[in-house]
């Protein structure tokens, strides 16, 4: 069942990887806030070597990778402090894939949006 939440924040790994996860997450919606704006027209969403631009929406799905890193976060997290009290050694690397998830969601962020500048 769920550990005590104080003993489950202490962990380094945990807090670690959280704080990491934070700081991209706080990156991408500020990043948003700033250089994604309202418009009309369609937006690049994905951009590939081979095919050049395969994906154009709307610009409010820009945001998606946003919202992935936030539902990632609850969900693995979750899942962690959960598991944590059996076995800490998953409950660490859910963390850790986490966060090393969203460094790439945020790069991939940082270039749809520069794609659409």
């Amino acid at each position: 069942m769920f550990y005590s939440p104080k003993v489950y924040w202490k962990d380094h790994w945990i807090h670690g990887s959280a704080a990491i996860w934070l700081a991209f997450e706080v990156f991408m919606w500020i990043y948003a806030a700033i250089y994604v704006r309202p418009t009309t027209e369609q937006v690049f969403l994905h951009y590939n070597v081979v095919f050049g631009v395969d994906l154009i929406g709307e610009w409010w799905q820009m945001l998606a990778a946003c919202w992935a890193g936030l539902i990632f976060f609850v969900i693995n997290f979750g899942l962690s402090w959960y598991v944590y009290g059996q076995d800490k050694i998953l409950a660490r690397f859910l963390t850790v894939i986490t966060a090393g998830l969203n460094a790439f969601l945020a790069m991939a962020f940082y270039l749809v949006v520069g794609l659409n500048s």
